[in-house]
């Protein structure tokens, strides 16, 4: 006879069972939601292509005084204080156009753009770009605040999205930037990001229940403004991670355990979130820039610097086969198993492609005249790229590259208004090494660098070089950093106009931005003061 006991544990699992089984359905996970009717309009190859944007504008002037012209001397302090900065983030190169007023308060200049994207009228905005496109600005100053004062427009595809930029950022990517979490240690930081996602899934249920201000939208339009509103929210993730770096050195946490932890959510969500062409023409540099060194870490963690002649040689050939490390393919190869691996992404993920490109082009400045090395690294990017954009994005780069250094042509060259201003700046120190260096006293970096170089500047004194620091700060602005620090240097204080001009010559928008010229007043790249004294 069966104990009564056994007896009555059987009749329990029994009756507990389906409440089991109903448990287990409970603990299912909720489904990752996915962007419904994305992309809705098919991307063609000749929409990702280059063009000119004519970006003009105008400056709002009352009925009684429009047919007067604006005199020489307003002409003068609006003229280089406005800027297009063009950023081309696949290949990590930019180009800064000045904006020139006419005596009717007008301005058009052409801007090219290699593909359709936003770029940056400063200090007035931001504006969609697309080639063939016009972008029109119109400029109120009786306004009292610069969203009034500011408007823009334009024709096509990028004046549509124009339009509804302003509108979608202010709604759906504006964040509290203040909450220090990453500060309270990683456990806090992991709390936030699954916040984070969760705020970003309700944003997807959001999107494909149709958001009301893309009601009416075309197409296209209503594609690159979603993938900009992903795009933003995954850039955010990245900044924080990116924020807690100084706690991930901490020799007791396990880096790479914690990195693939924290990037979990993207491999469910990739198809909008990274693996996305949409993003060539979404997204922009700061989220390209936050994926590249963060979510795609193994990317650009400690590539080899070993190149591999392009001729054979039986020696190196042997030491090849031996070698404990990887050479620049391989390494390529190795960083995209990494990120297929380890964060379940696509080995053929269309962002990391993006970042191969763009860590390779960063570098191009460092080779000097070794065209070789150059050209292997392009080719070693050509093994993990496959994307036909991308591909052609790094071959016109590569020859752009080529063209620039390797063909030198002999002839007479138009002053522009910034090799006047330079020239200006630097006839008084004539026949001395200078270094020359834009700062603005808003810019800590700037500061720390001055900083850094004054046992450089008073070890020089008396050497036959000259530090110049220039400015569009005003003397008395600067002088409570200047005097109690000691900065010793030519001081150089320019209008915003002239830094203007000055940033289109030599192509900078960040500061610090450093210029060496040599003793026979030419410019000179990857060389110290040392080097130029000694010449």
């Amino acid at each position: 006879m069966m104990n009564k006991k056994l007896l009555s544990i059987i009749l329990m699992a029994v009756l507990l069972a389906p409440v089991s089984l109903e448990a287990k359905k409970k603990e299912k996970k909720a489904e990752v939601p996915q962007l419904l009717n994305y992309p809705s309009a098919e991307l063609s190859e000749y929409r990702l292509h280059g063009g000119n944007v004519v970006v003009q504008g105008h400056i709002v002037v009352p009925e009684e005084v429009k047919s007067e012209k604006m005199p020489q001397e307003l002409l003068n302090q609006l003229n280089g204080r406005f800027t297009v900065i063009m950023r081309n983030y696949i290949v990590r190169k930019e180009k800064t156009s000045v904006i020139e007023f006419k005596d009717d308060g007008t301005f058009s200049l052409n801007v090219y753009v290699p593909y359709p994207m936003q770029v940056l009228i400063y200090p007035m905005g931001t504006a969609y770009a697309c080639p063939g496109d016009t972008i029109n600005v119109s400029i109120d100053p009786t306004k009292q605040t610069k969203e009034e004062a500011i408007k823009f427009d334009g024709t096509g595809l990028g004046g549509e999205v124009t339009r509804l930029w302003q509108q979608i950022d202010k709604k759906y990517c504006k964040f509290d930037n203040s909450n220090n979490v990453y500060e309270r240690g990683l456990d806090s930081l992991t709390m936030w990001k699954d916040e984070q996602v969760k705020q970003l899934d309700e944003l997807v249920q959001q999107m494909n229940n149709g958001l009301p201000e893309l009601a009416g939208c075309s197409p296209l339009a209503s594609d690159i403004l979603r993938t900009h509103i992903v795009a933003r929210r995954l850039e955010l993730i990245c900044d924080y991670y990116m924020r807690a770096e100084y706690r991930l050195r901490d020799p007791a946490i396990d880096r790479e355990a914690y990195w693939q932890q924290y990037f979990s959510f993207v491999a469910p969500r990739a198809s909008y979130l990274t693996d996305n062409p949409l993003l060539m023409i979404g997204a922009d540099e700061f989220f390209f820039n936050r994926i590249e060194f963060q979510l795609f870490r193994p990317i650009t963690g400690g590539a080899p610097l070993q190149y591999l002649p392009f001729d054979y040689d039986s020696k190196l050939a042997d030491m090849v086969e031996n070698a404990e490390h990887p050479y620049r393919r391989q390494a390529r190869m190795n960083a995209m198993k990494a990120i297929h691996e380890k964060l379940h992404l696509s080995a053929t993920d269309f962002s990391a492609q993006v970042c191969q490109l763009r860590d390779i082009f960063s570098t191009l400045e460092w080779h000097k005249d070794h065209y070789d090395q150059v050209a292997d690294d392009v080719a070693a990017a050509m093994t993990v790229v496959s994307h036909p954009e991308l591909i052609r994005q790094g071959i016109l780069t590569f020859r752009e590259y080529v063209k620039d250094n390797e063909v030198k042509v002999v002839g007479d060259k138009l002053l522009t208004k910034g090799d006047s201003i330079f020239q200006r700046i630097i006839e008084p120190y004539k026949g001395n090494v200078l270094y020359v260096d834009f700062w603005e006293m808003s810019c800590g970096p700037c500061r720390a660098g001055m900083l850094k170089m004054r046992d450089e500047v008073e070890a020089n004194k008396d050497k036959p070089v000259k530090y110049l620091y220039v400015t569009d700060d005003t003397p008395e602005h600067c002088k409570s950093f200047l005097e109690p620090n000691n900065i010793q240097g030519e001081h150089i204080h320019i209008t915003r106009s002239e830094w203007g001009y000055l940033q289109e010559k030599f192509q900078f928008s960040a500061i610090p931005f450093v210029v060496l010229i040599d003793k026979n007043g030419n410019q000179r790249k990857d060389v110290t003061v040392e080097q130029l004294l000694n010449e």
